[in-house]
C-alpha cells in the first residue's frame, strides 16, 4: 500500500482536529477530498493532466479568493481580527472574550464558515493553509510543523490556554515567551531583537499574510542588492496593505533577482495601483533595460510547461497569489517580436501570448499584479 502524500496527511490532521465544522461542511469536505484523492492516485488521470499542461501556458487561478479570505483578519466584528490585534474592552472594562476557549471557538467558526474559509485554502495554496493552521489551529505544537521563514512553532495552542487560565484578566498578547516550553521558544534574534511576548509572535504572523509598513521596500532592497546593478525603485509604498503569502512572494522575487544578467546594470522596479472591474490592483514591474530573451517562444522553459526552469518555479510560487507575466523580444518563427507571455491570469479571456509590436521593448520585464479588495 502506498504511503499517503504528506500534504493530504496534513489536511486530514486538520480535518480531524477541527471540531467547529458543521455536518454540512464536513460532507462538502468529504466530497472534495474524495475528488482530490481520486485525481492523485489514478495514474491515468495524472498522465492526462500532464499532457494537458503541455498545451497550456496561461493558468487560470483566483487570487481574489485568497485575498477575500485573508481580509477576514482585518474585518470589524470578526473574531479572526483579534488573533492579530489587541482585544477590545467593554464599558465595564472586561475583554470581549471571557476565556481562551470562547475566543478560539469564535475564531475557528470564522475560519471554517462562509465562501472564504481555511478548508478551501488547502486547494488554493497549501503553503498559506499550513501557515494559518500551524499558528491558529493546532492545540498541540509540533516541532516540524513550523511557520514563517523563521521556522516558528508557537501559536494559539494549549500553552496559551493554560497561561490565560492562570492569569485571568489578561489577553494572549501579554503572555511571555518564557511561558512556552523551552523547545518551542524562538532561538536567537529575529528581526534584530529577542522576542519577549506573544504579541511579538502575533506581529510576525501579521507580516506573513500582509505587506505592512515598508516590508516590500525592505524585501526588494535586500534581494536586489547586487553592486553590479543600478536599481531604481518607484512607488513601492503602493504594496503596503496588500494581503498575500509574503514569504512565497519574496521567494519569487529572489528567483527573479537571481535571474538578472550582470552585463545589463540598469534595473527599474515600479509599482502602480489602478482599478479593474471595481477591484484595486497593484502592478509591480521589474525591468532590466537592454536585456532581451531572443529565445524561441515555443521553448518549453519559456512556456513554463517543461516542469523546470525559473518561469516554472516563479509560476508555482505565485499561484493563486497574483497574476504573473513577462515581456521581452522573443523569436517567433524567423522573426523577433515584442511579446507578453501570461503565465498566471485571473482573466478567463486573456490570451497566453499577446503581441505588442506597436510598442518598443526596453528590456526584459517581469509583471506581478496583486489584487486588493
Amino acid at each position: 500500500m502506498e504511503t499517503i502524500d504528506r500534504d493530504i496527511r496534513d489536511f486530514l490532521y486538520y480535518m480531524i482536529h477541527s471540531k467547529s465544522l458543521t455536518r454540512e461542511q464536513q460532507a462538502k469536505i468529504d466530497r472534495l477530498l474524495i475528488r482530490d484523492l481520486s485525481v492523485r492516485f489514478t495514474a491515468e488521470k495524472e498522465v492526462q493532466s500532464a499532457n494537458d499542461d503541455l498545451e497550456r501556458i496561461c493558468t487560470i487561478h483566483n487570487p481574489l479568493q485568497v485575498v477575500s479570505f485573508l481580509h477576514k483578519f482585518s474585518e470589524n466584528n470578526n473574531a479572526l481580527k483579534y488573533t492579530t490585534h489587541f482585544w477590545d474592552k467593554d464599558k465595564e472594562d472586561n475583554y470581549n472574550y471571557a476565556s481562551f476557549e470562547d475566543f478560539k471557538s469564535a475564531y475557528m467558526s470564522s475560519l471554517n464558515n462562509g465562501d472564504y474559509n481555511l478548508s478551501l485554502m488547502f486547494g488554493y495554496n497549501e503553503h498559506l493553509w499550513k501557515l494559518i493552521r500551524n499558528f491558529l489551529v493546532l492545540d498541540e505544537p509540533i516541532l516540524n510543523y513550523t511557520w514563517s521563514e523563521y521556522k516558528l512553532c508557537i501559536g494559539y495552542n494549549k500553552y496559551v490556554k493554560a497561561w490565560m487560565d492562570s492569569n485571568p484578566g489578561l489577553q494572549p498578547a501579554n503572555m511571555p515567551i518564557t511561558a512556552f516550553p523551552k523547545e518551542f521558544q524562538p532561538k536567537g534574534l529575529i528581526k534584530g531583537k529577542v522576542l519577549s511576548y506573544f504579541s511579538d509572535i502575533i506581529e510576525l504572523f501579521k507580516h506573513c499574510i500582509e505587506f505592512r509598513d515598508n516590508d516590500f521596500l525592505l524585501s526588494v532592497t535586500k534581494l536586489f542588492k547586487n553592486s553590479d546593478y543600478h536599481v531604481v525603485k518607484n512607488g513601492l509604498e503602493d504594496m503596503q496593505g496588500v494581503f498575500t503569502d509574503t514569504e512565497l512572494v519574496k521567494d519569487a522575487l529572489s528567483i527573479i533577482a537571481g535571474n538578472l544578467r550582470p552585463m545589463y546594470p540598469d534595473v527599474i522596479i515600479n509599482c502602480s495601483s489602478y482599478v479593474v472591474d471595481g477591484a484595486k490592483v497593484v502592478e509591480v514591474r521589474i525591468l532590466q533595460k537592454g536585456s532581451f530573451s531572443y529565445r524561441n517562444i515555443d521553448d518549453g522553459k519559456i512556456k513554463a510547461v517543461s516542469g523546470e526552469g525559473d518561469f516554472y518555479r516563479i509560476k508555482g510560487k505565485l499561484f493563486n497569489l497574483c497574476d504573473f507575466a513577462v515581456e521581452s523580444n522573443f523569436k517567433v518563427g524567423n522573426d523577433l517580436r515584442h511579446c507578453r507571455i501570461n503565465y498566471l491570469s485571473s482573466d478567463n479571456n486573456i490570451e497566453d501570448i499577446v503581441f505588442i509590436d506597436d510598442k518598443e521593448c526596453e528590456g526584459f520585464t517581469y509583471v506581478l499584479t496583486f489584487y486588493v479588495l
